[in-house]
């Protein structure tokens, strides 16, 4: 009696969720499940849109940037002065330091030598790149270190957190010049969380989409011949009252199916849309990882920022 009830609810749970669902979206769960739950989570079915790169306004980044870049000079500056580095961090459990091959935790970050805050090195002003997280806790910047020459003579990678109402560092990791760094980018909760969604969730999309399509197309070569069948079985018996309703039926489950068809293409279009996007976006990360010499690759344009910002809320 105990499982009937519970069999009972969860059908009246998924034919109200379907009901409450928006109308593009309840044509589809006769598809793979996978793709139907995908659909749904884009149409605001319950995913965290920061898991689609939707950053935050640029008011609520402007919160986190200020004090973030603040913290970060405040390190570098005790960095280069020889004072203690951990008052730029929050101090717990979580805080780390990274440099050189060398890991330390919130006890040895002042015992650890910075080589990017020699004498004569410069941290740059403005971040190669910054983002806020989606969960807006914490934040993720790129800054370039100077030398005397101009040059870059490395990076820093600084994770952020707000805690206490302060922003300081989280995590701080060091890369020398000819040492590989990979750019930042938007992520969600923590970082890379976000371009490995969507390759992931967009490829399992695409994969289902296409083999919605290829169900449709066989439903409606089927439907066709039913159709072509019953046309010949009307003309050879016009007078057949039942003949006539059965080519009525099968020109409807025809024209039923040609729209099915047509929605599953354009649902594969979208989804080879995205796949597309997400693929080119991890493509362009792989290109610009290499030695830190040369990070200063990795600043975006402001009009290129405002292109991939509008793409993403797409």
């Amino acid at each position: 009696m105990g499982r009937k009830i519970i069999i009972v609810a969860g059908a009246l749970t998924a034919a109200l969720a379907l009901q409450a669902a928006p109308a593009a979206a309840q044509y589809m769960p006769h598809l793979d499940p996978n793709l139907y739950m995908l659909t749904m989570m884009n149409m605001g079915g319950g995913a965290s849109p920061c898991m689609t790169g939707t950053p935050m306004a640029d008011a609520k980044i402007a919160e986190a940037r200020a004090p973030s870049l603040g913290a970060m000079q405040a390190y570098f500056a005790a960095a280069q002065g020889g004072t203690p580095k951990s008052t730029a961090f929050h101090l717990d459990k979580k805080s780390k330091w990274q440099g050189g091959g060398a890991t330390a935790g919130p006890l040895d970050i002042d015992r650890q030598s910075d080589p990017l805050a020699a004498a004569g090195h410069a941290l740059e002003g403005e971040p190669l790149r910054f983002y806020r997280g989606g969960s807006g806790a914490t934040a993720l910047g790129q800054w370039a270190v100077l030398g005397a020459d101009g040059r870059v003579a490395g990076v820093y990678t600084g994770f952020f957190a707000r805690s206490k109402k302060a922003w300081k560092l989280r995590e701080l990791t060091l890369s020398a010049a000819d040492e590989t760094v990979e750019p930042i980018a938007q992520y969600c909760v923590k970082p890379g969380d976000v371009i490995e969604h969507r390759l992931t969730s967009t490829k399992t999309w695409r994969e289902s989409a296409a083999k919605s399509v290829d169900e449709g197309k066989a439903k409606l070569a089927a439907a066709t011949a039913k159709r072509t069948s019953a046309e010949s079985a009307a003309q050879a018996n016009p007078k057949s009252g039942g003949a006539a309703q059965a080519l009525r039926d099968a020109k409807a489950d025809e024209i039923k199916w040609t729209k099915q068809l047509e929605k599953r293409e354009k649902n594969l279009a979208d989804a080879l849309e995205k796949s597309a996007e997400a693929e080119s976006d991890a493509a362009e990360i792989k290109r610009l990882t290499g030695a830190a010499r040369n990070a200063q690759a990795f600043r975006i344009a402001k009009a290129e920022k405002a292109e991939a910002q509008g793409a993403a809320a797409r």
